[in-house]
């Protein structure tokens, strides 16, 4: 019961905390898709082009700290890494994030050529 009482009290503060930043994603991609929805001039196509600019240099962060992880990982070895292949799950996370900053460059491409036609 004791045991039940510590995980439960260490779980539900990290669920709490947890919503808002839900809330925080569905309302930036709300405002997103309305900006994207709305644009109708070079600036507004420009504005969405840095904004994929920044999406894709946080993925290629993200997918670089994974990266690093996983060759820390693998130097650091063991039985429980060996079991449990972190290694694994971070090559995942780069190949993930790594598609991620290609599919924003291609957007924030995209946008730029828009303003060009305009």
């Amino acid at each position: 019961m004791k045991r039940l009482v510590l995980i439960t009290a260490l779980v539900l503060p990290l669920a709490g905390a947890t919503v808002p930043t839900i809330r925080a994603v569905a309302k930036e991609t709300t405002d997103m898709m309305d900006m994207v929805m709305q644009a109708k001039t070079p600036a507004d196509h420009e504005q969405l082009a840095a904004m994929y600019d920044r999406e894709a240099a946080d993925a290629r962060s993200k997918a670089q700290m994974h990266k690093k992880m996983a060759e820390d990982i693998r130097k650091m070895g063991g039985p429980l890494v060996a079991k449990l292949h972190y290694d694994k799950h971070c090559d995942g996370l780069v190949t993930s994030f790594t598609k991620a900053a290609e599919e924003y460059e291609a957007l924030a491409k995209a946008e730029r050529s828009m303003t060009k036609t305009m």
